[in-house]
């Protein structure tokens, strides 16, 4: 039941996202919204490796139908970065807001970059790689920014969805 509730509320961020970007020019602010939910699922140890994998494979392909992806583009990229959140959570998270967004942002900028490198090698266009170099590295830190900037709003939210409550609350419970 939860698996639903978060596959309908990345359901509804990429709705969000959408009508964002289709009523306002956001260019190279747009967010990824479901790049965030990846990130809590892959550092929460509560949430198992096959069910985060498979949340955010969903995420992922739902992803590239909203944005008119190649189909396993974005798919693929949702569950490396929930894979190497996973990784860097038993290293680097504390639950804080500002490593949440930290996290977030070096994962969208590494995300970004796959996205790049994976339609240059796989698509027949080659005009990707006449871009300037300068001006996609802009392109991929503010969009990186933006989103982290909304990710701990979206951590807050998978972390309720998904129940669960920090350590202290359950020392709190337990005392009582």
């Amino acid at each position: 039941m939860r698996s639903a509730a978060l596959l309908l509320f990345g359901f509804l961020l990429l709705t969000v996202q959408t009508a964002c970007a289709t009523l306002t020019p956001m260019h190279t602010y747009a967010p990824n919204l479901v790049l965030p939910m990846a990130m809590c699922l892959g550092v929460s140890p509560d949430v198992h490796v096959v069910r985060g994998a498979a949340i955010c494979f969903v995420l992922g392909y739902l992803l590239d139908a909203f944005c008119g992806n190649p189909m396993g583009l974005q798919t693929f990229v949702m569950v490396a970065s929930f894979m190497l959140a996973r990784a860097a959570a038993f290293r680097l998270f504390s639950q804080g807001p500002f490593l949440s967004v930290l996290l977030t942002f070096v994962m969208g900028v590494l995300s970004g970059f796959g996205v790049l490198a994976l339609r240059a090698i796989f698509e027949q266009q080659r005009e990707m790689l006449s871009y300037e170099p300068l001006r996609t590295a802009q392109v991929l830190l503010q969009s990186a920014l933006v989103t982290a900037l909304c990710a701990p709003p979206i951590f807050a939210v998978v972390s309720r969805i998904d129940g669960r409550t920090t350590p202290k609350a359950d020392e709190r419970r337990s005392m009582a």
